[in-house]
């Protein structure tokens, strides 16, 4: 499961209940940054890596 390389993150999560779960777990924020970066984001290393990365906002 982790291995399996996805088209985008929206392929990914569609296909992927871990990675839709995780998603889902994240701030609304890192959401938006991901989604922004979605075409980049084909595995779950890859969602799990910008989401650790992803710029934190103060709202």
């Amino acid at each position: 499961m982790f291995g399996r390389e996805y088209r985008d993150l929206a392929d990914l999560l569609l296909n992927n209940e871990r990675a839709k779960h995780f998603y889902k777990s994240l701030p609304q924020d890192i959401q938006q940054i991901l989604t922004e970066n979605g075409s980049e984001i084909r595995t779950m290393t890859a969602l799990r890596h910008f989401a650790k990365t992803a710029p934190k906002t103060d709202d």
